[in-house]
């Protein structure tokens, strides 16, 4: 679906590719979050300041801790025990050569959501994300807890088991995924066909979005609610393996 959009407006050398997301971060290759995405994780999420602390002195990312880029991996006991523990790496600019070599460390630790910050402390200062000063944490302190619109796996098992009428699973898988198997009464619109097909969901049921990782179903979630759809996700793991549902494991 994207990829027809981009050559109705007229691009003409448009690749697909299909492996997506999890293929290229198991590959150990960067991933870049931009300062919106950070800004509504705040307080979820471990954000580190690879500056140093006397550059963090002079202003930092709000609950950033300041740990330099070359004492990283040394401070490795500081990680979260919490593997899906979203982790977010910045420098004065998006510096990609040195970041991309930590996330790809910090990746092999079993950390899957590792990123770097797209344009840095600088791109976050122009995208007005909220900066403190002279107070520099060295210690990552990160308390597990659901993020805003999370489902907890217990609630989405009960679902799956029950389905109140209230409520509609929505599987953002491709239709390839979705073809091995599905849950009983899921609807499947892939994530990337979801902003085009969001007209075909009721409004008047609370919407819940899963796929294999999470990560989809995340963004389906957040196409949803700027669509004003009730919805929430399941940030967990899905597999279906001959009408068996196993889930909810990190």
């Amino acid at each position: 679906m994207a990829a027809r959009l981009a050559e109705k407006k007229g691009y003409t050398n448009v690749k697909v590719f299909h492996a997506g997301l999890p293929a290229w971060k198991k590959a150990g290759l960067p991933v870049v979050a931009t300062s919106d995405f950070v800004k509504k994780r705040l307080g979820y999420i471990v954000v580190i300041d690879t500056r140093g602390v006397e550059a963090a002195k002079k202003g930092h990312i709000q609950g950033a801790v300041a740990i330099p880029a070359n004492r990283v991996i040394a401070e490795r006991e500081q990680f979260p025990l919490d593997r899906k523990a979203y982790i977010v790496l910045y420098s004065d600019d998006t510096n990609m050569a040195e970041l991309g070599k930590l996330a790809k460390e910090i990746g092999s630790w079993g950390y899957g959501n590792v990123a770097i910050l797209q344009g840095g402390f600088k791109g976050w200062q122009k995208a007005g994300g909220p900066t403190q000063r002279d107070m520099v944490s060295t210690k990552i302190f990160y308390l597990p807890r659901p993020h805003p619109g999370e489902i907890t796996g217990d609630e989405f098992m009960n679902i799956v088991r029950n389905k109140p009428k209230g409520k509609l699973i929505l599987d953002v898988r491709t239709k390839a995924e979705a073809a091995s198997g599905m849950l009983p009464g899921a609807v499947n619109i892939p994530v990337d066909e979801l902003s085009a097909r969001v007209g075909e969901l009721p409004k008047d049921k609370e919407i819940v979005t899963h796929c294999r990782t999470g990560l989809r179903a995340e963004m389906g979630y957040n196409i949803l609610r700027n669509a004003g759809y009730n919805a929430r996700f399941l940030n967990d793991k899905v597999t279906i393996l001959q009408q068996q549902v196993f889930c909810c494991y990190k």
